[in-house]
């Protein structure tokens, strides 16, 4: 099985800023505890390699993940959040519609939408794709990535694609669980698996 796993919550999530291309961005403590719950409901399921995205948030939520299931993270570029070009750093509500306008295109799968001066849906799926199939060698494989991406490129990764055409979005420590299918597709088994946080406080 793939886990594909966002990372947990971090400051620049509280903060509503655009972070896309700079790698900081620490958890909050509340997001280290997302990542503590996760790992915890990982723990029986026999992880053998544990990769994520190259920004702290996702680092420090793999870090978290692999110290409680014993499997050291490595850090893989392509699960890397989508490059919003110039909209990084905002947090006006003009540049959040800017990117929200582009976002629902890449939902659409238009390949050539493209944030300015970032990257374009094509790139996106292309490396998200590549990075799950390369998991596909392991036994149980969890990547630790971005919401973003994994709403807008997995539903076209699935055979039961039609089942997921209304998604919601992905929660912090949300898990997407999928089969190997066949040449490159998977049967979407779980999306936006939460149950590990039930009854957490959100403090």
């Amino acid at each position: 099985m793939i886990y594909l796993i966002r990372h947990g919550e971090s400051t620049v999530d509280l903060e509503h800023r655009l972070t896309c291309k700079q790698h900081a961005g620490s958890l909050t403590t509340y997001g280290r505890k997302q990542a503590r719950l996760v790992g915890n409901w990982l723990a029986h399921k026999q992880i053998t390699h544990i990769y994520n995205s190259p920004f702290e948030r996702a680092q420090q939520t793999a870090a978290i993940i692999g110290e409680l299931i014993n499997v050291k993270p490595k850090t893989n570029v392509d699960l890397a959040e989508a490059d919003c070009g110039e909209l990084e750093g905002r947090t006006d509500t003009y540049s959040w519609g800017r990117w929200e306008a582009i976002y629902k295109q890449w939902k659409r799968a238009d390949w050539d939408a493209t944030y300015p001066d970032g990257e374009n849906y094509r790139q996106v799926y292309t490396r998200l794709h590549r990075a799950i199939q390369q998991a596909e060698y392991g036994d149980n494989v969890a990547l630790i990535t971005h919401g973003s991406i994994v709403q807008a490129v997995v539903p076209y990764l699935c055979v039961n694609a039609a089942a997921l055409q209304r998604v919601d979005p992905i929660s912090h420590t949300g898990i997407v669980v999928l089969a190997p299918f066949v040449a490159g597709r998977y049967a979407c088994e779980a999306w936006n698996l939460i149950e590990h946080l039930q009854d957490a406080p959100n403090s």
